[in-house]
């Protein structure tokens, strides 16, 4: 964990502010709580600053990755077989014009 006195970052500020976010909608503080806790969170200057808006909340899980797409191969089938068919037809045209 990094040192509490360390300056808070942009990142960390807005990460204390999506687990309060959370935090309300799981009613575990109430708007104005949150108004209160969001406000101090957007002025903290310290990592101590921050970790005092959460220390009486308990840890959120980790959020799920979202899913990875399983890599379509269709659409370079497609190209594949469009290039394939049009070698072949310029192999044929060739045949036939010079026999």
């Amino acid at each position: 964990m990094p040192e509490p006195a360390l300056r808070a970052s942009d990142d960390d500020r807005d990460t204390v502010l999506r687990a309060l976010e959370q935090h309300v909608a799981e009613g575990r503080l109430t708007l104005d709580e949150f108004d209160q806790r969001s406000t101090a969170a957007l002025a903290a200057v310290t990592l101590k600053d921050l970790a005092s808006l959460t220390a009486d909340l308990p840890e959120l899980p980790e959020e799920p990755a979202p899913p990875v797409k399983p890599v379509s191969h269709a659409r370079h089938l497609v190209l594949l077989f469009v290039i394939a068919f049009v070698a072949l037809a310029a192999l044929v045209a060739m045949m036939l014009l010079h026999p």
